[in-house]
């Protein structure tokens, strides 16, 4: 014969703890504990850890970069710039120039040495010089 009970609510217990006895643990008198040996251990191995370790990156996310304004630089910049014409080493011809180049990204206004036109000083010569090249028959 099978009993079925129903448990519909069950009684609300409130418990207060207000005074707990004391306890007294007297740890002064314990007893001396040391190691006075270590027995054999067999061989150890550190099987299961690899020697070289592999990291590779198989996607990238897509990146997208956009510049919205480069800004208004004038950077100046040493230049030393050498165009020659050499055979075996030895050099026959070199053009060099060198000063300073410039990279501009703000609007363009020349400065006082940058200025072109009819304001600058043109070097005219007074007297025309002049070359007379002979040459001689060869017979």
């Amino acid at each position: 014969m099978a009993t079925t009970v129903n448990v519909n609510s069950m009684p609300q217990v409130d418990v207060d703890v207000n005074d707990l006895p004391p306890v007294d643990v007297d740890v002064t008198n314990l007893p001396d504990f040391s190691i006075t040996a270590i027995g054999p251990m067999g061989p150890m191995t550190l099987n299961g850890i690899p020697s070289s370790y592999n990291v590779a990156i198989d996607s990238l996310p897509d990146l997208n970069l956009r510049i919205k304004e480069i800004p208004q630089v004038r950077a100046h910049v040493p230049a030393n710039f050498r165009l020659g014409l050499s055979i075996l080493g030895m050099e026959l011809a070199a053009l060099h120039l060198c000063g300073e180049a410039q990279v501009i990204t703000e609007p363009y206004q020349p400065n006082p040495c940058e200025r072109c036109g009819p304001s600058r000083l043109v070097y005219e010569p007074r007297e025309a010089i002049g070359a007379v090249l002979h040459l001689k028959d060869a017979k």
